[in-house]
């Protein structure tokens, strides 16, 4: 019988281990907010701001990070991110003021960047190459699983243990999710287990995986390309749009259009749902079809969704369903493509670093996207203006993968000769 391949238990490791970084720190801990607003006396406007450093503190490192997962051990980059994320929990359980509550979510953001997203799909990229696109896809899907489960954990914990009985609860799963699997089953790579990435044998003559830092493209080779300037753009309109709506559609839905918390509800539910759906459904079409042509495939949904959503207001009530279900695929396979577009482009020599830089100018993007909407509803009364800026973003994504597609096309007809 043939053995598993032991890559599939490094995504199921580093599958856990998202679930905790991203589900319960990005997704759950928000749900904490009206407990320390009562025992802190704070408004909504001062409960918000230590989230708010969180992500600037990410954008910040997350270059730095990936100078570091270029020259260290990834997985130990990972376990001093860990240690550091159960300590920022216990410190959470414990907190006497909002301001050390303020400090501890500046360890968060330290501990999430060292074990997050660009550390995950670093150590994944060096073991998967065939099956790397439904590899990443199972990945991403640990913020959407983690923020069902945790919020739901943590939900009925509030209630029956009280919110600091909630957090220790959140740091007994965080240890068994994310230190234990980092201690016990991620590795580096494939080469120290005599592997190749997608499970072939190992031997003396196959070296060029033994030393992955010292092949691809460097970061000086990159940004002196246009590709690298048209994914960049890409990539920070879809994280633009992405984050924008995902934080205002709630607001949006009950607010400027009147529908009941039910409603609502079962809305972000299915587009929840469906953003599972996606993150699958693209990282496989990516395995077997042209992965610029999937991402460009992506973005069309996208749009289609934008345009939903900004003529929900005259669509029959149906179309809230209508708008989840696409938007909620698309946004996931947007960001799916993203990672996979850029491993397949960068992975070698200077991949983290490169990565570093793609997390970064997108996480700002992102912040970027919330305050422009929260700022041009407030202005004039409606997101409909947001709306539209966003389905131009969204076309302007479009014409740049349209342009990469043909630098390669370019480059391939170039090499042939």
């Amino acid at each position: 019988m043939k053995r598993i391949f032991y890559g599939w238990w490094v995504l199921l490791a580093l599958l856990l281990t998202y679930m905790i970084t991203n589900g319960i720190i990005l997704n759950t801990l928000p749900l904490f907010n009206p407990q320390l607003m009562d025992e802190f006396g704070l408004d909504n406007r001062q409960i918000s701001k230590p989230a708010q450093v969180l992500y600037f503190l990410v954008a910040i490192m997350a270059s730095f990070v990936g100078f570091l997962l270029d020259r260290y051990s990834p997985r130990r980059i990972m376990l001093i991110g860990a240690f550091i994320l159960l300590i920022a929990l216990a410190a959470f359980a414990n907190a006497q003021s909002f301001r050390q509550i303020r400090m501890i979510y500046m360890y968060y953001a330290i501990g999430l960047t060292l074990s997050g997203i660009v550390s995950s799909m670093y150590i994944l990229t060096q073991w998967f190459v065939k099956y790397r696109g439904l590899a990443v896809g199972i990945l991403l899907m640990g913020s959407s699983l983690g923020g069902a489960l945790f919020n739901k954990i943590a939900g009925m914990s509030i209630v029956e243990f009280g919110w600091r009985g909630a957090a220790w609860i959140l740091f007994g799963c965080a240890v068994v999710g994310m230190a234990l699997p980092l201690l016990l089953i991620v590795r580096d790579n494939p080469a120290k287990l005599g592997l190749l990435p997608d499970g072939e044998p190992f031997s003396s003559s196959d070296n060029s995986f033994t030393s992955p830092s010292k092949v691809g493209i460097t970061l000086p080779e990159a940004v002196t390309s246009t590709y690298f300037y048209l994914l960049l753009i890409a990539t920070a309109t879809l994280w633009f749009c992405i984050t924008g709506i995902v934080n205002h559609q709630v607001i949006f839905i009950e607010k400027d259009l009147g529908k009941s918390k039910e409603v609502v509800t079962n809305v972000t539910s299915l587009f929840f749902l469906c953003s599972i759906v996606g993150k699958l459904l693209f990282g496989w079409l990516s395995d077997r079809f042209n992965k610029l042509s999937i991402m460009l495939l992506s973005i069309v949904n996208l749009l289609i969704g934008t345009v939903l959503l900004r003529y929900l207001p005259v669509l029959p009530p149906f179309m809230m369903y209508v708008y989840s279900l696409v938007y909620g695929i698309a946004f996931s396979g947007a960001f799916t493509m993203i990672q996979i577009v850029v491993a397949e482009e960068y992975n070698g020599i200077h991949y983290g670093r490169i990565l570093g830089i793609f997390t970064t100018i997108d996480t700002i993007a992102g912040s970027l996207g919330i305050a422009s909407l929260g700022t041009i509803r407030k202005s004039s009364g409606s997101y409909l203006g947001a709306f539209e800026l966003m389905i131009a973003l969204c076309i302007l994504a479009c014409l740049c993968v349209l342009a990469m597609k043909y630098i390669k096309r370019s480059q391939l007809q170039v090499s042939s000769q």
